[in-house]
């Protein structure tokens, strides 16, 4: 028997199919279908452009070229590139949204170490600035 790795094996969903239900892998998912149901995964989860998911995906990153509507839990980066549309609820650690892409979701970033985002100190303070009160 060969002995597989997980790393390099993907579970893919193609055009023209639909999956409706749970989904629970340790590896990688692409879906470039239609997917209703819940989807958790310690790998990355691709929706191609063809792709829709209706549901929840918590994931360790996430690529979106099609369409996306539920919640998703992102461990990592999550990408929506240009042709993606994510409509939701999102929490994630850090975020690329492309020129012409959707992103209509409440959004929450996190930092694995303390759930909450660092906030940027601004140091330079030397600019003009317009005075509102």
């Amino acid at each position: 028997m060969k002995n597989y790795d997980l790393s390099a094996s993907c579970n893919t969903i193609e055009k023209n199919s639909s999956f409706t239900g749970n989904f629970t892998s340790e590896s990688d998912f692409r879906i470039d279908g239609s997917f209703e149901g819940n989807i958790e995964t310690k790998g990355k989860v691709v929706i191609g452009k063809n792709g829709k998911i209706d549901g929840t995906i918590v994931c360790s990153s996430a690529d979106i070229e099609g369409n996306f509507s539920g919640t998703i839990h992102v461990q990592d980066l999550l990408s929506i590139r240009s042709t993606g549309e994510v409509h939701g609820d999102v929490v994630m650690s850090k975020l690329i949204v492309e020129s012409g892409a959707v992103f209509n979701a409440k959004s929450s970033m996190q930092n694995d170490a303390t759930n909450i985002a660092p906030l940027k100190k601004i140091t330079n303070f030397n600019d003009t600035r317009e005075k509102t009160a």
